[in-house]
């Protein structure tokens, strides 16, 4: 990062948004009120409400933490103890070109979903009168490109978070039968992994998101980023759809299943096949350098030569790993990506029919320097 900040003439980074304070520090922010400096030369710093104290330090990695008291009935104005502590960091009045968050539309949520604080107006009045003789400029694109591709460390939690993941596939796998509904089955997965998740490989802080869609009308909708579980039953011979993200102490993972209440089809199984073996087609062929339209030419070639190219309407992948999903890289016809060792991508080929419903497969899939790795590999099965 400070490689990049340097090219860029940044003499400090100044982020408030949880999955770019994970990044750069290793503390993943309950509701988005910490704040870290990260400068080009010197310690970074963090600033964090009092109150969570004891998590902040026992997950920050290099970095000097600076608490301030929140949420008491004595404690001051956020903002004016913020930008007090900001304003008085050593070499702050020095820094002329000061990057901040500036264009993230999307963001991944902090621990808190149910309410999260984001930069707006308000933060940048508050770092403009923290630095009144700094230029602020939108570091945005700088920290989205240095993210994408993921360290050590970064991998082996990524790597917990899909393993995780699993233990929801596997709820799923033995929960679908007939007379269930899409809530249940949702509810049924969120909770195991809530019990079962919390506290595995030493994660704290374990969230799922799961939806599930259930018969030909509900999944045959399933190609949309996100759909809604609803009370609608599972009928004998029709299929029901997991899609599932889920965000372990800050790092993501991204997976579906499909799955049948009972004996599937002919059709339906034949549909399954070919979108395992567009799947694992993908997979084949990632690799460092290979672009990654052509990852998608191999999931899209498989399905288009089994006669269903009208029923693959979206891309093959997209990149995650600080969110649920992230803008790099792009597995698409259209993509200009090129695939770096260290990137994570989903790889999640589809068929979607009215007639019979949809199916995907997705799992998270490591870019290595020789090929690619699977992240928490669970099986396949339509039955």
């Amino acid at each position: 990062m400070r490689t990049a900040m340097e090219a860029a003439q940044f003499d400090a980074l100044v982020l408030r948004l949880p999955e770019n304070v994970l990044l750069l520090s290793g503390f993943w922010p309950m509701i988005g009120a910490s704040f870290l400096v990260f400068p080009l030369d010197g310690k970074p710093v963090c600033i964090i409400p009092d109150c969570y104290r004891a998590e902040a330090l026992s997950a920050l990695r290099s970095v000097q933490p600076i608490f301030f008291p929140y949420g008491l009935v004595d404690s001051p104005p956020p903002n004016n103890a913020i930008r007090k502590l900001l304003s008085g960091l050593s070499g702050a009045t020095s820094w002329r070109r000061i990057g901040y968050e500036a264009s993230f539309e999307a963001i991944a949520p902090s621990w808190n979903s149910a309410e999260s604080l984001v930069p707006a107006a308000g933060t940048v009045s508050l770092l403009q009168s923290a630095f009144p003789k700094s230029l602020l400029v939108d570091a945005s694109d700088l920290i989205k490109k240095e993210r994408r591709t993921k360290t050590e460390y970064e991998i082996l939690r990524l790597e917990i978070a899909s393993e995780i993941s699993a233990i929801g596939l596997e709820a799923f796998q033995h929960a679908v039968d007939v007379g269930k509904t899409g809530v249940e089955l949702a509810a049924d997965v969120e909770r195991e992994i809530m019990v079962r998740g919390t506290g595995y490989r030493g994660t704290v802080r374990v969230r799922a998101y799961a939806q599930v869609t259930v018969g030909p009308e509900e999944t045959s909708l399933g190609y949309r980023p996100n759909v809604i579980s609803t009370t609608q039953r599972l009928q004998r011979g029709e299929i029901a759809l997991l899609e599932l993200g889920l965000v372990a102490d800050g790092y993501w993972a991204d997976r579906t299943r499909a799955r049948v209440a009972g004996t599937p089809s002919e059709l339906q199984q034949a549909y399954f096949d070919t979108v395992v073996r567009a799947q694992e087609a993908s997979i084949a062929v990632i690799k460092p350098g290979i672009a990654a339209s052509a990852v998608d030419t191999a999931a899209r070639s498989i399905i288009e030569s089994a006669g269903y190219t009208d029923f693959f309407p979206h891309i093959t992948g997209h990149g995650l790993g600080f969110g649920y999903h992230e803008s790099s890289p792009i597995l698409g016809p259209r993509s200009e990506d090129v695939l770096e060792a260290g990137m994570l991508t989903s790889v999640e080929p589809g068929v979607y029919d009215r007639s019979f419903g949809g199916i995907r497969i997705e799992d998270d899939v490591l870019v290595t320097s020789s090929g690619s790795r699977i992240l928490g590999p669970y099986l396949k099965s339509l039955a």
